[in-house]
């Protein structure tokens, strides 16, 4: 009698919790923020900003 799999792997609950965060990041303003300090250092850094 072979027993039948009733959860599903443990990697895609990290994938689908990973994916639902990032999603709430994105729909806070998360990457608009993310971008203009990305922007900020990288300007920073060529001395530009």
């Amino acid at each position: 009698m072979s027993k039948l799999k009733k959860h599903p792997p443990l990697w895609l609950l990290v994938l689908a919790i990973g994916i639902l965060l990032i999603a709430v990041g994105t729909a806070q303003g998360g990457f608009a923020d993310t971008l203009r300090k990305a922007s900020l250092i990288c300007y920073e850094c060529i001395g530009v900003g």
